[in-house]
């Protein structure tokens, strides 16, 4: 391929989907907004909001599904996404459960 057709190639594949948009959160993060979650890392401000596309933007989650641990409560169905060394959001299906979780995680605090 040409050197001079290489622009216009990347530009395609940007409007048809192949490659993200600077600052855009990626499809399995877009499905987290609207749930509810807090920041874990910073227990001191930590409160059940709903997730919003800012809180995240660069974000890597990952789901925890049965059998997986990390949940405050012992149970599963979260997400955890890193957003930065000292932010990683715990997100839940519903304000109810992430309130439960919380709480708990607030009762086990040292």
């Amino acid at each position: 391929m040409k050197p001079y057709m290489i622009i216009p190639l990347l530009a395609v594949f940007a409007m048809i989907g192949y490659l993200p948009a600077a600052g855009a959160v990626p499809a399995a993060s877009a499905a987290l907004v609207g749930k509810y979650g807090f920041d874990w890392l910073r227990p001191e401000k930590a409160h059940c909001a709903p997730v919003t596309a800012k809180t995240l933007t660069g974000a890597d989650c990952k789901h925890h599904g049965a059998g997986d641990t990390g949940s405050f409560t012992g149970k599963a169905d979260f997400y955890s996404c890193k957003v930065g060394p000292k932010s990683e959001y715990m997100i839940y299906p519903s304000q109810a459960r992430c309130a439960e979780e919380l709480e708990t995680m607030q009762a086990n605090a040292p």
